[in-house]
C-alpha cells in the first residue's frame, strides 16, 4: 500500500472536498482517501498492484479539477515545488470586484434598476444564477442526469417529468431556505444598527467565499462557512439512496456548494422572510435553464467545455464577491459608520462657532428649528442644527425623485425610520448633543449627515418656505382613456361606477350628465393605504374611502380630475350637456391632455370642514 498526496487546483467550495473523496474511494485498489479544501490537497492510500497513480490522477482531473502536482503523505508547498502565485492576477480581481460593487452602489443609488431589498437587482440576482449555473453543472451535473434521464417512457412529456420534478424540488428547497435564513435576519435586525451588524457579517462571509472562489488567497479558506463534515456526507447519502427526482431536488438545497451558501448569506442579510425567499427564487430560477437542459448540453461540459465552465465560474466568483462588497458597505452605512471619505476629511476639519447649513434652508421660529430641503434620486442632504432646540425638517420629493433605494431613510440616532411619500415629508427630532449623526436609505446605499453644533453655535441663515402651500408640481401621468364608465341616468339620478386596486382605478374616465343628482360608487378594493381616500384638488376635498362599497353623492357642474391619496393613480370626470350625444373620441382626447399634479397636503380641508368659502360638494355614504 502506498500513499501519495495529490495538490489539486480549482476547489472552489467544500462540496469540491466531497466529490474528490467520493471518486477517489470510488476507485478500485484505494483502501482511503481524504481530501481538504483548505489545504488543497487529497491524501490517498493505494494499492500500486490495482491501480496506477495516473489513474488516480485522472479520476481527480475528469471532475474538472486540475492536479498540480503528487508529493509524498504530509510534503508541503515549499517541498513540492508549487510555482509562486501570481500577485498580479489577484490584483486583477481584486480591481474588477472593487469597480463591479462600486458600479452596483451607483446604479442602485440612481435607481437604475429594480431592486431587491438588500440592494442587488431582481435581475443581477437571475443573472448571478444564470453564471454560477454552469458551476451546478459541473459539481452536481451527475446527480442530475441520474434523475432526468428517462428512457423508455413512451412520450416526449413523460421524458421530461423527471427534470422537470428534479428542477422543482430544487427551486422549492433554495426558496424554503432562503425564507428561513432570511427569518434568522429579521430575528436579530431589531434595529438600523443590528440590521447593519447582520450584513457587516453576511457581507464579509459572501466576499470571502467569492474571493475562496477564485482560489485567490487559499489561507482565507479556513474562514468559509460550511456544514459538519458528517451532515454533508448524510444530504450526500440522501440524494444518492432516493428514488425521487423532487426529493433528491430538494436534498440539493443543503449541498454544501459555494455559489449557493453564498446566496444563502445575502439572503440573511435582507432580514426578511419574504425578501430572503424571493432572493433565493431568483436565483433558483436563473439556474434552471441549464440544469433542465443538461442531458442535451451534457457533452458541453466534458473535457471540451472545461473552458467555458471555468470562465463562467471566474464571472460567477467576481459577481459573489462584489455582491458581497456591496453588502458589507451597505451594513457600514447601517450601523452608522462614517464612510473613509468622511473619516480623511474630519482630520482637517477645525471646530467652529457657526457653520453653513448644508444642502438646506435653516431659519428659527418660536424656538424651532425649520430646515427645508429637497429629495434627490441618488443624494439625501448634509444639514446643519443645533443642540437642544427640536427640529422640524420638511423634505419635498417631487415627481421622479422617489425611487426603490431613497424612498425609506433611516436615522438610528434618533430611531427615525420615515417612507417617502411624493410632496412634503416632515420628519421631527431633537438633537441633544454636538457631533456629526450619519443617515442612510434602508438599503445603506445614499448616506447623509446631520452636523450638530453647540447649543450656542450659529448656522448660516437662509430663508425658510413661507407658510402657504407651495405650487402643485407635475406628477407626469398619463390618465387611462381605454375603457370609459358611462353614468347611467333613470329619471333625476344617475349612477356610475369605479373600481380601485393596487394597480390603480378602473375606468379612470368617467362622463356624468350636468344637473343631474350623481350617485357615485366606488368599489375600493385596495388594501393600500395611499388608496384610502380619493383627492378632488378643484373643490380641496378629500373624501376617506372604506373597503368595499362607497357612495359618492355630488351635483355635476363643471368637469375635474381626482387622484388617490398618495398622489399615485389619476382619473378625470367629463361632464357633459347631453351623456347620449357623448363623442368618447374627444372625452378620451381631453382626458389624455389633462395635466396631472401633485398637490400639497395644506391644499385639502379634513372632511367637513369649510374654508375660504368653497364649498363641498362631495359627500360619502359607506
Amino acid at each position: 500500500m502506498t500513499t501519495r498526496t495529490l495538490h489539486i487546483g480549482g476547489m472552489t467550495c467544500a462540496h469540491c472536498q466531497s466529490r474528490i473523496e467520493k471518486a477517489l474511494r470510488g476507485t478500485a485498489g484505494v483502501s482511503g482517501a481524504a481530501a481538504s479544501y483548505n489545504d488543497g490537497t487529497a491524501t490517498v492510500t493505494f494499492d500500486e498492484r490495482a491501480v496506477t497513480l495516473a489513474a488516480l490522477v485522472a479520476a481527480v482531473e475528469a471532475l474538472n479539477y486540475a492536479v498540480r502536482s503528487v508529493g509524498a503523505a504530509g510534503e508541503d508547498a515549499a517541498r513540492r515545488g508549487e510555482p509562486p502565485r501570481d500577485m498580479r492576477r489577484a490584483a486583477g480581481f481584486l480591481l474588477a470586484i472593487l469597480a463591479l460593487a462600486f458600479a452596483f452602489r451607483q446604479l442602485a443609488a440612481r435607481g437604475a434598476f429594480p431592486l431587491a431589498e438588500a440592494g442587488m437587482g431582481y435581475g443581477a440576482l437571475f443573472i448571478v444564477g444564470l453564471i454560477t449555473s454552469l458551476h451546478c453543472a459541473a459539481m452536481c451535473g451527475g446527480i442530475s442526469l441520474s434523475q432526468c434521464l428517462a428512457p423508455g417512457t413512451g412520450s416526449r412529456l413523460a421524458s421530461l417529468r423527471p427534470a422537470l420534478r428534479y428542477n422543482a424540488g430544487r427551486v422549492a428547497s433554495y426558496t424554503a431556505v432562503g425564507a428561513a435564513v432570511g427569518a434568522l435576519g429579521s430575528a436579530v435586525s431589531l434595529s438600523g444598527a443590528f440590521r447593519g451588524a447582520v450584513q457587516l457579517v453576511a457581507g464579509a462571509f459572501m466576499a470571502l467565499m467569492g474571493i475562496n472562489m477564485l482560489g485567490l488567497f487559499p489561507k482565507l479558506r479556513r474562514f468559509a462557512p460550511r456544514l459538519p463534515r458528517a451532515l454533508a456526507r448524510r444530504v450526500d447519502a440522501g440524494q444518492a439512496s432516493s428514488k425521487s427526482p423532487f426529493c433528491v431536488g430538494l436534498l440539493n438545497g443543503l449541498m454544501p456548494c459555494g455559489p449557493l451558501q453564498a446566496m444563502q448569506l445575502y439572503a440573511l442579510g435582507t432580514g426578511s422572510a419574504a425578501r430572503g425567499a424571493l432572493s433565493m427564487l431568483l436565483f433558483s430560477l436563473g439556474t434552471v435553464p441549464l440544469m433542465f437542459g443538461l442531458g442535451a448540453l451534457s457533452s458541453a461540459l466534458t473535457a471540451g467545455g472545461r473552458a467555458l465552465t471555468r470562465t463562467a465560474m471566474t464571472a460567477g466568483a467576481v459577481l459573489v464577491a462584489a455582491l458581497g462588497l456591496t453588502m458589507f458597505a451597505q451594513g457600514w452605512s447601517l450601523s452608522g459608520f462614517a464612510s473613509p471619505a468622511d473619516a480623511a476629511a474630519g482630520l482637517f476639519a477645525g471646530s467652529r462657532s457657526a457653520a453653513p447649513a448644508g444642502d438646506a434652508a435653516y431659519s428659527i421660529e418660536d424656538n424651532v428649528q425649520l430646515v427645508c430641503s429637497a429629495l434627490l434620486p441618488g443624494k439625501y442632504p448634509a444639514i446643519t442644527v443645533r443642540a437642544g432646540l427640536p427640529v422640524r425638517w420638511t423634505i419635498d420629493a417631487p415627481e421622479g425623485s422617489i425611487n426603490g433605494c431613497n424612498n425609506r431613510m433611516i436615522i438610528g440616532e434618533y430611531g427615525i425610520e420615515h417612507r417617502f411619500a411624493p410632496g412634503r415629508n416632515v420628519v421631527e427630532f431633537t438633537p441633544k448633543k454636538p457631533g456629526k449623526v450619519r443617515y442612510s436609505c434602508w438599503m445603506g446605499m445614499i448616506r447623509g449627515t446631520i452636523t450638530v453644533l453647540d447649543a450656542g453655535a450659529d448656522v448660516a441663515l437662509a430663508p425658510a418656505p413661507a407658510d402657504a402651500p407651495p405650487e402643485p408640481v407635475p406628477a407626469g401621468y398619463a390618465i387611462p382613456t381605454e375603457t370609459v364608465a358611462l353614468a347611467s341616468v333613470e329619471g333625476e339620478t344617475q349612477t356610475v361606477r369605479i373600481r380601485l386596486t393596487d394597480d390603480g382605478i378602473e375606468p379612470a374616465l368617467v362622463v356624468v350628465q350636468a344637473g343631474i343628482a350623481a350617485e357615485w360608487l366606488v368599489d375600493n378594493d385596495s388594501a393600500d393605504e395611499g388608496n384610502a381616500a380619493l383627492r378632488f384638488p378643484a373643490y380641496r376635498q378629500s373624501v376617506s374611502l372604506q373597503r368595499g362599497e362607497n357612495r359618492i353623492s355630488f351635483l355635476p357642474a363643471e368637469s375635474f380630475g381626482f387622484s388617490t391619496a398618495d398622489s399615485i393613480f389619476y382619473g378625470y370626470v367629463k361632464v357633459t350637456g347631453d351623456i347620449r350625444d357623448t363623442d368618447l373620441a374627444a372625452v378620451r382626447a381631453e382626458a389624455a391632455a389633462h395635466e396631472t399634479l401633485i398637490y400639497p397636503d395644506d391644499h385639502f380641508r379634513p372632511e367637513g370642514e369649510e374654508r375660504s368659502g368653497v364649498p363641498q360638494p362631495f359627500s360619502v355614504r359607506r
